[in-house]
This record gives structure tokens, C-alpha cells and sequence, in this order.
């Protein structure tokens, strides 16, 4: 019982140790960049869901997509998609091509 449960262990250990894939890094290169264009402001992204979201579109570029929440808690809270391209160089270091947020107006309010 004992060595099955060691066993189980130790895998779980490999498989854990063998994250940080390409959809990884690329996620963490966007919520990067997008704390550098929210500066100041709350927000929250999944991480995981973002590289899960992940699609590519070149042998060097990848596509994600997934929803941020800004303000979050607060009588302002607002969730909107948003894109990010991010493309890997040579030594496998990804950068963020571009940011599209997808902001939903439908709430806005007509000016008076």
C-alpha cells in the first residue's frame, strides 16, 4: 500500500515538474503585459485558462484568448475578452506581439 502510494507520488511530482510549456509561458508573457497596460488599475486573469486557450498560428506564434475581470469586487467590476498574440524567438522566449481588449458596450451609457 505504501509503495503504491510512494508511487503515485512520485508521478504526480514528474508530471507537475513538466509544466511550463509554450502555452504556459506565453499566458504568463500576457498577464505581464497586461499589468503593464492596466497600471494601477485591479484586475484578474486565469492563467490557466488562458493558456488553455491557446491556439497556434504559426510555428512560432500562438493566439490566446480568455476573459479579465477588472475592478474586481467592487460596485465597478467589469469582465471583457480580450486577445494576445505572442510570438517565441530562437531561444524559445516569448513576447507579446499585441493586446486586443474586447470591451463590451453594451453597458455603456448614450451621453445626454
Amino acid at each position: 500500500m505504501r509503495s503504491r502510494a510512494m508511487s503515485l507520488l512520485v508521478a504526480a511530482a514528474l508530471v507537475a515538474a513538466c509544466g511550463g510549456g509554450r502555452e504556459d509561458r506565453a499566458a504568463q508573457a500576457c498577464k505581464a503585459e497586461m499589468a503593464n497596460r492596466l497600471a494601477g488599475k485591479d484586475f484578474a486573469i486565469d492563467v490557466g485558462d488562458l493558456a488553455r486557450h491557446a491556439k497556434a498560428e504559426s510555428a512560432d506564434t500562438l493566439l490566446l484568448s480568455s476573459t479579465v475581470t477588472v475592478n474586481k469586487g467592487l460596485s465597478t467590476e467589469k469582465k471583457d475578452a480580450f486577445d494576445c498574440r505572442v510570438r517565441f524567438d530562437a531561444a524559445g522566449t516569448p513576447s507579446v506581439l499585441y493586446l486586443q481588449f474586447n470591451w463590451n458596450t453594451s453597458e455603456l451609457k448614450p451621453a445626454e
